[in-house]
């Protein structure tokens, strides 16, 4: 059973998600290339480092509290230009 949800709901529902989502990729990438910045010559990604369990553990963390922020303001500027 659907609960149904308003459409201010919908919107931080939905921008935390893409949110997530997106910036998963970029979080992973950004560790990357902090775990190949000691090559100093290497200017891109020459090899995928795969994140531990903790450092995945706190990319999630600290994506889900920056969701969370990202969908109360899209929500609060969706407020207020309405």
């Amino acid at each position: 059973m659907l609960i149904p949800l308003s459409a201010n709901y919908k919107l931080f529902i939905i921008s935390s998600v893409v949110f997530i989502l997106i910036n998963s990729i970029e979080n992973i990438i950004h560790f990357t290339i902090g775990r190949d910045v000691y090559d100093k010559n290497n200017l891109y990604i020459s090899k995928f480092i795969k994140p531990t369990k903790y450092d995945i553990i706190k990319i999630i963390i600290v994506m889900i509290i920056f969701a969370f922020l990202q969908g109360f303001f899209t929500n609060y500027i969706n407020y207020l230009f309405s």
